[in-house]
């Protein structure tokens, strides 16, 4: 093995076994999934939930696209990302020995974050169970592709102008399970002393 490989199976390692990167990542995926939340927001309103196109609030045209779908593939590789980190954390000897030797275990080879969020232990009421099997969705074709692989995948799928809040309500309460922090930034010392001003 030549001395690159090496560094590279370290680097490997040490960011699998890190909760910390996990985390971190889930953080970012999060970040890009609240840029998206004023679109969305706005489209459920040129859409008039639950109204006619009389009734309609907002007289803007509807947007060309919603959205949606890439929002709920955001949140799901968050989701992903924050069960990962947590489960990392707890691999067997023998998963961490594979690990450390460059080769991710299978049970973190997986996007079944319906399955994910089960190992971790965390109790899903179910609405929230609903929300992860939609979101499950999202990152198997419906935020990827205009078709899933079989005829037999295309059935009917409930979106709601409420999912913004109860997917940012279940990634706190995921987090919060998993012991993730809502930032990893970790401030210059030198910067805080020169603060307040004056």
């Amino acid at each position: 093995m030549t001395a690159e490989e090496k560094a590279r199976i370290a680097r490997f390692s040490q960011h699998v076994l890190s909760e910390e990167a996990w985390f971190r990542a889930a953080n970012e995926l999060v970040a890009a999934m609240e840029l998206l939340e004023p679109h969305i927001k706005n489209f459920w309103e040129c859409v008039g939930v639950g109204a006619s196109v009389v009734d309609r609030k907002n007289s803007e045209a509807e947007p060309e696209h919603s959205l949606i779908n890439v929002q709920m593939i955001l949140a799901g590789l968050a989701i992903e990302n924050l069960c990962k980190g947590h489960l990392a954390g707890r691999l067997s000897l023998k998963e961490r020995e594979d690990v450390e030797a460059g080769v991710l275990p299978k049970s973190l080879k997986t996007h079944e974050i319906l399955n994910l969020v089960a190992r971790t232990e965390m109790t899903l009421s179910d609405i929230e169970k609903d929300l992860v099997k939609r979101i499950g969705k999202a990152i198997w074709w419906r935020g990827r592709y205009p078709s899933p692989t079989s005829h037999e995948e295309i059935v009917p799928f409930v979106q709601w102008d409420s999912d913004i809040g109860r997917i940012k309500t279940f990634l706190h309460k995921l987090r919060a399970h998993v012991g993730a922090k809502d930032s990893y930034r970790r401030l210059d010392p030198n910067v805080l002393r020169a603060w307040p001003p004056g």
